[in-house]
This record gives structure tokens, C-alpha cells and sequence, in this order.
């Protein structure tokens, strides 16, 4: 272990799962997806053959397709303050809203990083 991850502070990140799953809500893609399956639907017979499959397996998709992605936000302390903070699911680093502290979200755990200097490179 170096010295500089010796004096690094940390706090638990509790993970709170999105409440929101398989039946949840559409994303933009599957929303694009539904309106181009309509738009082509509105053009004839053959728009109609491509558009309304297009349509239903973008329904299809919203509610029976599970994300692959498990979302959600990590709540916690900040290690700098003690303040009440969150990060979303992909956020790696994040910076305390009351005393403005450099934190990293990293297994679990919200890091505090070290503070930089004026004339130091970040």
C-alpha cells in the first residue's frame, strides 16, 4: 500500500437499485423506434409491412426486455464533510455539493481525492 492510498478517506456507498425494471418505462431508442414503425406506417402498404413490426418490437422491447444495465444511484456520506451526497449509476467521480471536495465512486465506496494546488496539473 503507498503512502498517498493510506491517507485516502473513504465512506460506504450504499446502492440503491432502481425501483423501475422490467416493465419500467421506455427508452429513447425504443420511443424512436415506435415512432418511425408509425411514420412508415402512414406512408402505404409497403411502409405499413416494415413500419409495423418495427413498432410492435419496439413495445415488445419496453416491456418485456430487461435492461442489461442495473441502474440505480450509490448513497452515502462524503468523506471530505459528512454530507449527504449521491452518485447515478454511471458516474466514476463525482464532487460534493456543500464543500465542493473531489470524491470518486469506486467499489461501493465513495473516495475523497486529494485536493490540487493552484499551479498543479489536475
Amino acid at each position: 500500500m503507498t503512502a498517498l492510498s493510506a491517507e485516502l478517506k473513504t465512506t460506504e456507498a450504499r446502492f440503491q437499485p432502481n425501483s423501475r425494471k422490467w416493465l419500467g418505462a421506455f427508452n429513447a431508442i425504443e420511443i424512436g423506434g415506435v415512432l418511425a414503425g408509425l411514420s412508415l406506417c402512414s406512408t402505404g402498404t409497403i411502409g405499413a409491412v416494415f413500419g409495423a413490426p418495427l413498432a410492435l418490437l419496439s413495445i415488445y422491447s419496453a416491456f418485456f426486455i430487461p435492461p442489461k444495465i442495473n441502474r440505480g444511484l450509490y448513497l452515502g456520506k462524503c468523506p471530505h464533510c459528512g454530507a449527504d451526497i449521491s452518485a447515478t449509476h454511471y458516474q466514476d467521480q463525482i464532487d460534493c455539493p456543500s464543500c465542493a471536495g473531489d470524491i470518486a465512486v469506486r467499489d461501493s465506496r465513495f473516495v475523497a481525492l486529494p485536493k490540487h494546488g493552484p499551479g498543479k496539473a489536475a
